[in-house]
């Protein structure tokens, strides 16, 4: 037995008819074409670089929404009116509305500690602390005082002295 499907449309009925590969080719054969049915495609996971994504419409959104507020906070400092007090309240509520919506589709809150349990795994062992730590003490402490060399007149690499 054969794991392949083969359909043929069936204009009378109206839709796809399976049918066994002989009678696909030889429809073909006849002039007539072995027409497939629709395939399933199983969806992936998006990711934020995908190119086309929500991410990338709902960045637009949010740079028109404050464009939007940028222009209505121009109008409010020329003259005041309610209209524009409405529009600011609405935007800043959208733009409020839009982060959240990002976020959870970023899912931030579910990665959140990622980074912390990283370094929790990757701790290093208490010697390897201490000896840094005494790295940086030795590092502040100020070099000792050396009594430097007074040059001897008589050294041929002095000149002019």
């Amino acid at each position: 037995m054969s794991d392949e499907m083969h359909y043929r449309y069936d204009s009378k009925l109206g839709q796809y008819v399976e049918c066994s590969a002989e009678e696909a080719w030889d429809r073909e054969d006849n002039g007539g074409s072995m027409e497939l049915g629709p395939t399933y495609i199983p969806p992936n996971k998006r990711l934020l670089t995908d190119a086309g994504t929500r991410f990338e419409h709902i960045s637009d959104l949010l740079e028109y929404l404050n464009d939007g507020l940028v222009a209505v906070n121009f109008s409010l400092s020329r003259y005041t009116s309610a209209n524009d007090d409405q529009r600011k309240v609405k935007l800043e509520g959208a733009i409020a509305l839009v982060n959240v919506y990002r976020d959870q589709l970023a899912n931030l809150d579910g990665n959140k500690w990622n980074l912390n349990s990283l370094l929790d795994k990757c701790v290093p062992e208490k010697g390897v602390l201490e000896g840094i730590r005494r790295e940086r003490i030795e590092a502040l402490k100020p070099a000792p005082k050396t009594l430097q060399q007074l040059p001897i007149e008589d050294d041929p690499n002095l000149q002019g002295i």
